[in-house]
């Protein structure tokens, strides 16, 4: 509903035809987009707690039309019928008790627990089937409209004379065990409240549109039907505009048959940064009288920015944010920077909804022409003057020849608010003087023992120092020394006898600033981590996941106060990555890194977030060490530092391949072909689990343990998965998952069954969270698999209940017991001088003989007496 409300009062006049643009409604596109995304990422459910519900109907559908998504559309409305309809109308909800015969109507609500009684006997509302007869019209599905206009006109109850639809229909409780036993066998009788004047309203306006009395934009004046019919503009493309930072720059890229201008050839239009269009913004709304505070000073992103703003008497165009280059250092690794350029455009054409065409105007820089990747650019450049970007029709040319076409928003009346003189220009750093010019050939890392001499000298020598080594490694190391002794706002010339206020945290930017103008990373990160930096595209990154029913954990092992679930400001982010990690502010910079690439990712490739439910930084930055530390040789602290100085596009690369590795995975709960029983007998003693299971290859894994490592740590977990969960939970009394001394986290059967359904989102999330609790990620997946096999034996031992609590990690302790000593039955009298040996096999095992560990650990615990230790009372 937010979403189609946001979409119908964008460019609304409050005051009519008669009304100025003061009076204007402004809604930011990208705002719509997010609540787009989020909306098509709940569906088919409406919540956490419910697996589907009768009431997205009506966001699907009449009134709202809130989703263009056909395919999804169809899948929710399907789920719904499939799951709620019957011959009376839909339930809201399964394990609804409302106003069912046996609800306690004395009580406010009923436990969680308690909800198991209402299963198979919730009411039905026509209610519903009214939405779906005018969803059908508005479809034009008229035979199917025809259906349940002919099921409305059988719930019709005689009232006063008059035939009228009631609330709902109910189960009698002399036909309640019945209708459990049976369901939708049972006459139900209509309640008391006749008419639900909801139901009988949308039921007439049905049959008037039917009879040709009405039309459906009588009943949708805001032709919001047409939102799911609407075809995109043919014609539309990205417009973009190419601007050199000067002369210079214009000059070069003409040479090179780059068509550029400058500044002051786009006179009097204005160009200026994303955060002066958000200051500006924050005048929408304001009204001190009423109270009113107007826009929060929130980030502008790329569809808010792709239009030609008239703001009280200034025409300008704003540039994208994440080609900043002032903020964080990801906009001077040239290969990132085309690549997310790609993404938004891609971006910005899938969600365009405004009248005109979107207009991005992009900055070319001095740096980004002697960057190392500037030849990418210039093939960029190249590639647009071609009309298209990877299926993203663009159009390049002059300003002035976008003017017409584009999309123009204007603010007449902005208070007092006035903009910052400076628009778009290059920082200037007081210390840029003196230092010295970098010397290439003779910048290297410093020797560990010049580095443990310079931790002798006073300030005034390392200054010295400073002042007359070329090499930026070695400014930076003197640097570093002295921010251990003093804080960023030590004035070093002071120390230095020098008249000009130059600050340790100047010296640091001038650092930083040649640094990443010469691509070394290392010194690019350390210098940002020192000074505190962070990309302001973090909180965007972090909300594109959370939209699309993401967790995001940043801290370097799961917890509670680690995981971000709703939108949280830049400040707080930083807060719980520094919170939840080592005090390393190089392990900061580099998670704040993996959370743009992950929100990147997201955006451009969310397949490859499929199945996961928690996004770990943590785990994923770990894993990519892990790999950096084979693929060198070399110990993990050498292998973090070989990251640091990895170029931010070949991280970017290492976090996309890595969740590429375990994209598909695939369903193993095939019984007949996945578990063998030996010819002889059909006992579970005689069970095998086949090859079947084993998934086709490894992907990077070199070995099974490897395997284990990369899924635990990207942690999916497939629908299939939860379905295995909640058969076992079917065959014991409970379940609790690696936490042996934990009782209190037992995962009661009763309770669990009773309260929730099979594929409702919350008890998916109690899951995953109980397995995110499991800090070792091979010991995390080995879980899984544990569970997977048990699912897979109750299924093909229907009759097999375990009458107590199973602990996985006993039933996993055992079942290594179990397979060692079968392998090597010499070495019984010395297990546990051999428990580290059977660990390490047991994770080289393939996953159906993991899964054959764990039935032999199953038929021991079941049957020997007095070693019952995975059975718990």
């Amino acid at each position: 509903m937010a979403k189609a409300a946001l979409e119908a009062m964008s460019g609304f006049n409050l005051f009519g035809a008669e009304g100025d643009q003061a009076s204007i409604v402004h809604v930011l596109s990208d705002e719509i987009a997010r609540s787009r995304i989020a909306l098509e990422s709940l569906l088919p459910r409406e919540s956490i707690s419910k697996e589907v519900d009768s009431a997205v109907l009506s966001i699907i559908g009449y009134p709202a039309f809130a989703v263009e998504d056909l395919d999804l559309l169809e899948k929710t409305e399907q789920h719904i019928c499939e799951k709620l309809e019957g011959k009376y109308g839909c339930k809201r909800f399964l394990l609804d008790g409302h106003q069912v015969v046996i609800e306690d109507r004395h009580r406010m609500y009923y436990e969680s627990h308690e909800l198991k009684q209402f299963m198979d006997i919730e009411c039905e509302w026509p209610l519903f089937f009214s939405y779906l007869l005018l969803n059908n019209l508005f479809a034009g599905n008229t035979e199917k409209a025809r259906e349940y206009r002919e099921k409305l006109k059988g719930l019709l109850v005689e009232h006063n004379g008059q035939l009228l639809l009631p609330e709902l229909y109910i189960v009698p409780e002399d036909k309640i065990a019945a209708e459990r036993a049976n369901p939708h066998s049972q006459e139900r009788v209509p309640n008391e409240n006749i008419p639900l004047v909801w139901a009988q309203s949308l039921f007439i306006l049905g049959e008037m549109l039917q009879d040709g009395l009405l039309k459906t934009h009588d009943i949708d004046p805001l032709g919001r039907g047409h939102c799911i019919h609407y075809s995109r503009n043919p014609d539309l493309k990205v417009q973009l505009t190419l601007l050199a930072e000067d002369a210079a720059v214009q000059s070069k890229l003409n040479e090179l048959g780059i068509n550029t201008q400058t500044f002051d050839q786009i006179a009097p239009i204005q160009v200026r940064e994303a955060s002066h269009l958000a200051a500006a913004l924050t005048q929408v709304g304001l009204n001190k009288r009423l109270g009113l505070s107007g826009r929060p000073n929130k980030q502008i992103r790329a569809l808010g920015t792709s239009s030609l703003y008239k703001l009280g008497e200034d025409q300008i165009v704003f540039l994208p944010q994440f080609m900043n280059q002032r903020g964080f250092y990801l906009a001077l690794d040239i290969r990132l920077l085309v690549e997310r350029l790609r993404l938004e455009l891609s971006y910005i054409f899938r969600h365009w909804d405004r009248p005109g065409k979107p207009l991005v105007a992009i900055v070319i820089r001095h740096n980004m022409l002697d960057n190392e990747g500037h030849q990418l650019l210039l093939e960029f450049m190249t590639e647009l003057q071609h009309g298209e970007i990877r299926g993203t029709p663009v159009q390049l040319g002059n300003l002035n020849e976008f003017i017409r076409t584009t999309t123009h928003e204007t603010i007449n009346y902005l208070h007092d608010f006035h903009f910052a003189e400076t628009r778009v220009q290059k920082p200037t750093n007081p210390c840029s003087s003196l230092l010295l010019p970098i010397n290439k050939a003779a910048t290297a890392p410093i020797n560990p023992r010049v580095l443990n001499d310079w931790n002798k000298l006073e300030d005034e020598a390392l200054i010295q120092i400073l002042s007359t080594d070329s090499n930026l490694f070695a400014q930076f190391e003197i640097l570093n020394i002295l921010k251990q002794r003093h804080e960023l706002d030590f004035d070093l010339n002071k120390t230095a006898h020098n008249s000009h206020q130059c600050r340790l945290r100047d010296w640091f930017e001038e650092v930083y600033t040649r640094a990443g103008n010469q691509n070394i990373w290392s010194l690019v990160r350390r210098s940002a981590g020192i000074l505190g930096k962070y990309d302001a595209d973090l909180e965007q990154a972090i909300t594109d996941m959370l939209v699309r029913q993401k967790r995001i954990s940043v801290g370097r092992e799961y917890s509670n106060g680690a995981t971000i679930q709703r939108p949280a400001s830049a400040t707080e982010i930083l807060d719980r990555i520094r919170t939840y990690n080592s005090p390393n502010v190089y392990v900061h910079i580099i998670t704040q890194e993996l959370i743009i690439y992950l929100g990147v990712l997201i955006k451009s490739d969310p397949d490859l977030f499929s199945d996961m439910h928690t996004v770990r930084v943590g785990h994923i930055m770990q894993l990519i060490i892990i790999r950096l530390q084979r693929q060198l040789d070399c110990t993990l602290g050498e292998a973090f530092d070989a990251l640091l100085a990895l170029a931010p596009h070949e991280i970017a690369r290492q976090v996309k391949e890595t969740l590429a590795d375990y994209q598909n995975s695939e369903s193993q709960l095939s019984l007949s072909e996945l578990l063998r029983y030996d010819d002889r007998c059909n006992q579970l003693s005689c069970a095998r689990f086949t090859t079947q299971l084993n998934p086709k290859d490894r992907g990077r894994a070199l070995d099974w343990h490897e395997w284990r490592e990369q899924r635990g740590s990207i942690g999916r977990q497939s629908e299939a998965f939860f379905a295995a969960v909640w058969e076992v939970l079917h065959h014991c009394k409970g379940l609790i998952i690696s936490e042996k001394l934990s009782s209190n986290r037992r995962l009661d059967s009763e309770e669990i069954l009773a309260q929730m359904t099979a594929q409702e989102q919350s008890f998916v999330l109690l899951i995953n969270h109980r397995l995110d609790k499991i800090q070792s990620p091979d010991f995390r997946q080995l879980t899984m698999e544990t569970l997977q096999a048990l699912a897979v034996i109750f299924q093909e031992n229907p009759d097999l209940q375990v009458d107590d609590t199973i602990l996985t990690d006993t039933l996993i302790n055992h079942a290594v017991r179990l397979s060692w000593l079968e392998k090597h039955p010499e070495r019984a009298a010395y297990y546990e001088e051999d428990q580290a040996l059977s660990w390490q096999g047991f994770y080289q095992l393939p996953p159906n003989e993991v899964a054959n560990g764990i039935i032999d650990a199953l038929n021991y615990l079941l049957n020997v007496n007095n070693e019952t230790q995975g059975v718990q009372a």
